[in-house]
């Protein structure tokens, strides 16, 4: 199945969003928000578990059958990888329950056609941190990431989450649940505070107001 995108704005290195802090000399500060983390959920993590439910798009569709184990799972962190290595990925809800799309994003979806990378994205809510700003945590700054590499400290505020409200945020961490080690070495811990400051308001024409296009499932 393919997927049209009206406009894909990447977010892949820690450049280019170093790029957009270097426009704000003052960076404003928004406030000291509780932290939790989310990851992309792998099916094979289930697969002792017996295929006993499906997946559906937003047009009713079944587009995978999968564990109950893993779906519950997949609800709430957004973004699945199945068995046979495609990308699920949230779409809306109907009648209460949560549809999805496939996608050629490696990590998924956020808001819009924003691509999550892991370390750099965060879910907000949209109230408290406008969508599509670059921010500042500092507690994150020379935090050491998978790679062996340092943490500038910037991120990008293009998800959003059910729970993610007022003071909450969300930090995407990548594929499976060891991301949350990384964040525990350089001592973020669930719902710790962490300090946030604007360095760059959203642009007009950020991913967040682009519109995805995808193929009837």
């Amino acid at each position: 199945m393919t997927f049209i995108f009206a406009m894909l704005i990447m977010l892949g290195s820690s450049t280019s969003l170093n790029a957009g802090a270097e426009l704000s000399e003052r960076p404003e500060m928004l406030g000291q928000f509780r932290n939790t983390y989310y990851y992309v959920v792998i099916e094979a993590d289930y697969a002792q578990y017996p295929t006993d439910t499906v997946l559906r798009s937003m047009k009713g569709n079944v587009i995978a059958e999968v564990s109950s184990r893993f779906k519950k799972a997949l609800d709430i962190e957004g973004t699945g990888k199945l068995i046979n290595g495609r990308i699920v990925n949230y779409a809306g809800r109907v009648d209460k329950e949560v549809r999805y799309l496939f996608t050629d994003a490696p990590w998924g979806l956020g808001v819009g056609t924003c691509e999550l990378v892991p370390f750099h994205t965060i879910a907000v809510d949209p109230s408290q941190i406008p969508l599509g700003s670059t921010v500042k945590i500092e507690e994150t700054v020379g935090m050491v990431l998978p790679d062996g590499s340092l943490h500038d400290g910037i991120w990008r505020a293009d998800d959003v989450g059910g729970a993610i409200k007022k003071d909450r945020i969300d930090l995407f961490t990548g594929t499976g649940r060891d991301g949350s080690t990384t964040l525990s070495k350089a001592g973020i811990y669930h719902l710790k505070p962490l300090t946030l400051r604007m360095i760059e308001p959203p642009a007009l024409d950020s991913c967040v107001h682009q519109k995805l296009l995808d193929e009837e499932l």
